[in-house]
């Protein structure tokens, strides 16, 4: 069940008048009663002045009483009712919180919704799919917005699906999605296959340094590493000294020589860093040069997509099937580790 909150604007604007029932009953009772004499109102009050103090002793006890009872019978029957905060907000909780799901793609409705003739609602991406047709009663759709869900959708708040890594964002439901896809809050696997810790990318950081200290080839941004990669190994594990930042060397093994490139642990919508990898041949001197950005990946991939990768013909592999190359990473899309090509 997804528990969502929904607040109270103090100054009365809004999709409605949210002004309590009370206060526009004694703004109502104010305006009847303006025109009565102050004496009579005095004399009034006098005379009621005891039955009120005797009659609402009697109201706040069987007020009491009642409340006792609600708080019985809903023990009885399982209820829930709505709680309210100091805020005004009130926390309510969705038996079926499909309701502000879309019925065709499943996802989290966002604004504008759509509704057809029989009031199936939609996100306007899916009427556009099914070319303005209902998949449930096969009415056109996507002309029609459903206001009631759309203010629905802007008062829920709903708090991020990773809030156990560390988020403490609140937004719209209809903003689920989009958070969802940003979110650094991302849980990234450890990459080592023998490993099943998951977590954010701090954590895992910390971890790493932790529990597998040993397992990763340090490095330091914005100055050259020397990294030496065996021919048939899979991939090796680079650690950033100051930050913890994992990254990881793949290799795949082709037949005019290897397939290298570089890719980084974490959300998939994290920023890439520029890095520049250098190859030289053991025999001649000549060297291949790369120089790409990073892309993230929340765990480790045999294939992970890249902005670019370095072939590297068999014949720059050393006599003890190893490929020895230079690397610079940089912290940022800077480049820092060498002299940009025309001394700029």
């Amino acid at each position: 069940m997804a528990k969502f909150s929904v607040g109270i604007d103090q100054d009365g604007e809004g999709p409605s008048n949210r002004v309590p029932k009370r206060q526009r009953a004694e703004r109502v009772l104010d305006i009847e009663g303006s025109g009565q004499e102050e004496s009579e109102q005095e004399e009034e009050d006098e005379e009621s002045e005891g039955e009120e103090a005797s009659e609402g002793e009697e109201e706040a006890s069987e007020e009491s009483e009642r409340e006792e009872e609600l708080e019985e019978s809903g023990a009885e029957q399982g209820a829930m009712s709505p709680q309210t905060s100091r805020d005004g907000s009130i926390s309510i909780t969705l038996t079926d919180p499909e309701v502000l799901d879309c019925s065709i793609c499943y996802e989290a409705l966002t604004i504008p919704v759509y509704q057809c003739e029989n009031g199936h609602i939609a996100c306007s991406t899916c009427c556009i799919k099914m070319r303005n047709r209902c998949p449930s009663c096969m009415t056109p759709i996507g002309y029609s917005r459903c206001r009631a869900i759309e203010k629905v959708l802007e008062s829920v708040k709903v708090t991020c699906q990773n809030t156990k890594y560390g988020c403490k964002e609140a937004f719209s439901y209809s903003m689920k999605q989009k958070h969802g896809k940003a979110c650094l809050f991302a849980p990234c696997s450890c990459p080592l296959p023998d490993c099943d810790f998951e977590g954010s990318s701090e954590e895992l950081s910390a971890h790493f340094g932790n529990v597998h200290k040993y397992s990763a080839t340090c490095f330091r941004y914005d100055r050259p590493a020397s990294i030496t990669l065996g021919v048939s190994e899979k991939f090796l594990i680079l650690r950033e000294e100051r930050d913890g930042s994992l990254f990881i060397l793949h290799n795949k093994v082709e037949n005019l020589g290897n397939v290298v490139t570089l890719s980084r642990i974490g959300p998939s919508t994290e920023r890439g860093s520029f890095y520049e990898l250098t190859v030289k041949a053991p025999s001649d001197g000549s060297n291949l040069r790369l120089q790409s950005f990073t892309k993230s990946t929340p765990k480790r991939v045999d294939s992970p997509q890249s902005l670019g990768f370095l072939l590297v013909p068999s014949q720059f592999s050393c006599i003890s099937w190893q490929i020895k190359m230079d690397l610079c990473l940089g912290r940022s899309d800077r480049f820092s580790c060498y002299q940009r090509p025309g001394g700029a």
